[in-house]
């Protein structure tokens, strides 16, 4: 999956949310929204991993927030609180995104024994391999969670589930914000 396909299943699934809550997207290639809370600008956004896809490990995605004076991803000064997602997760919703990134590493399809990259050395066939591995360790919100996919349905699951979730961040970063 490209990208932009990425975006287009979580924005189908976000979008709606966002608008009623009076947030507008954001310009750029990442899929974001922010709105404007006091002085500050409260910045969501959805960041696909730089390493691309591949038909057997799929690929991964962050979800990073924003408070800051300015209305851009990325721009955060010394007045800026900014934080990924596990960073408001409590531990049974940590519980739940382990849950979750397990069955999709369960449901992506493993590489033939002639795949190209088993081919290879030791060391990095090892480490495509434990793309495949499930997460045993429960998470903590120190933690930085890439979300696995390997299909739009991951997607929109990983969706649905920061949409459960957006009300309770969102309420905790205006509470660092001040009104003006």
């Amino acid at each position: 999956m490209k990208s932009t396909e990425v975006y287009r299943e979580a924005r189908e699934v976000l979008g709606p949310w966002c608008k009623r809550q009076g947030f507008k997207r954001t310009t750029g290639g990442l899929l974001g929204w922010q709105k404007t809370f006091g002085e500050k600008h409260l910045i969501f956004w959805l960041q696909c991993s730089q390493d691309g896809w591949d038909p057997y490990a799929g690929s991964k995605f962050i979800v990073e927030f924003q408070l800051s004076s300015s209305p851009r991803i990325g721009a955060c000064g010394a007045d800026c609180v900014r934080h990924r997602l596990p960073h408001f997760l409590t531990k049974d919703l940590l519980e739940i995104v382990r849950a979750q990134q397990n069955r999709v590493i369960r449901s992506l399809p493993k590489p033939s024994s002639n795949h190209f990259v088993l081919q290879m050395d030791k060391q990095t066939v090892d480490w495509y391999l434990a793309k495949f591995k499930e997460v045993e360790t429960p998470y903590r919100n120190t933690d930085d969670i890439w979300f696995r996919y390997g299909s739009a349905e991951n997607v929109r699951g990983w969706a649905e589930l920061l949409l459960q979730v957006l009300p309770s961040v969102v309420q905790q970063l205006e509470s660092f914000a001040p009104l003006g």
